[in-house]
């Protein structure tokens, strides 16, 4: 039978996986343009689709009067509607059912006295996390329902973002009950190592933020050439917005340049990291994750290639997103490692 430390972990791990899933899966309604379906934000009643004619027609009039549904899809069928909203719908509600998964058992921990005090803070911070994420979320689809058929960007990748950042806080945790206490008799990790883990965790932080300023501009569809774009390796166009700082988040063909070549940033600290990890005796598991997260990386980097080469396929963007969550996990274990050990 689980002690109490290791059911902690598993239980965490699970809810992190559910909120992988779920960040996939929103990655996908996106890229099926479903998550504007639903205009309403009802926490309650919003967990039951509609049902009955009357019900799915009054769902449709609403939609017909978004601006995606007048510019991109006017003309659309109740059935094709159907498949848009149930998309949107899965997705909020297995948002509903990851923050049931945290809160339930939590709750249960924690009258059953397995969670220490001094500890509760960091589960706490993790409900408010769930809340404001589910409030990013509805913040971002509104962005999409008054001018334009798409949600801001910048939404976009802040709801993405604080996904992340919960997934990190979950796993963070995850990985305190499921090593224990640090090890004495463990060998000491250099600061060196500590330092190349923490800008590593950083950089695919920032990459993958980036990733979703890419994805929110629909930048990834301006050149499908690599390493060129239109024709050069610098092109013209980086810095025609003012003040120019706005480039970095507005301008599709900066967002895009910067996307790209920061991968290679991210590759050259997880390969540091990997051979600076061969050079040192060190905790179990630390340098298998550096490695794990160079191979990642080397992976990421060839589809992320392929993606642009490709046109953006839904399959392959989605795959892109997934190794983007596989290396930030592995990152956060190789940081958890160098300090926890």
């Amino acid at each position: 039978m689980l002690n109490k430390n290791k059911s902690i972990a598993l239980w965490l791990f699970v809810v992190s996986a559910l909120i992988v899933f779920m960040v996939i899966f929103g990655g996908w309604v996106r890229l099926t343009r479903s998550g504007l379906s639903i205009v309403e934000w009802n926490v309650v009643t919003g967990i039951l689709p509609p049902i009955g004619t009357e019900a799915w027609t009054d769902a449709f009039h609403k939609y017909q009067q978004t601006p995606e549904y007048i510019r991109v899809n006017a003309g659309m069928k109740l059935d094709e509607f159907r498949f848009i909203y149930y998309m949107e719908y899965t997705h909020r509600l297995l948002g509903r059912i990851t923050g049931l998964a945290f809160v339930v058992p939590l709750f249960l921990f924690i009258t059953r006295g397995a969670i220490p005090i001094p500890r509760l803070p960091a589960f706490a911070a993790v409900g408010l996390l769930f809340a404001l994420q589910g409030l990013l979320g509805w913040l971002m689809v509104q962005s999409g329902l008054v001018d334009q058929p798409h949600v801001d960007h910048l939404r976009l990748s802040l709801h993405l973002s604080t996904a992340l950042l919960l997934l990190c806080c979950c796993l963070w945790l995850a990985f305190g009950y499921a090593f224990g206490q640090p090890d004495p008799e463990q060998p000491r990790v250099s600061s060196r190592i500590r330092r190349l883990s923490v800008a590593l965790l950083i950089a695919v932080g920032l990459q993958i933020f980036a990733g979703g300023l890419v994805a929110g501009l629909r930048a990834g569809l301006i050149s499908n050439t690599f390493p060129m774009m239109f024709g050069q390796l610098v092109p013209d166009g980086l810095w025609r917005l003012h003040p120019w700082l706005l480039n970095h988040l507005d301008n599709p063909a900066t967002v895009h340049f910067q996307h790209r070549w920061f991968a290679f940033v991210v590759l050259i600290l997880a390969t540091v990291l990997m051979l600076r990890a061969r050079l040192e005796i060190l905790p179990s598991y630390l340098r298998p994750a550096a490695t794990s997260a160079l191979h990642l990386t080397l992976i990421q980097v060839l589809i992320g290639i392929g993606v642009i080469a490709m046109h953006v396929p839904t399959w392959m963007a989605s795959l892109h997103q997934a190794i983007g969550i596989a290396i930030l996990s592995v990152s956060l274990l190789v940081c958890h490692r160098a300090f926890r050990a």
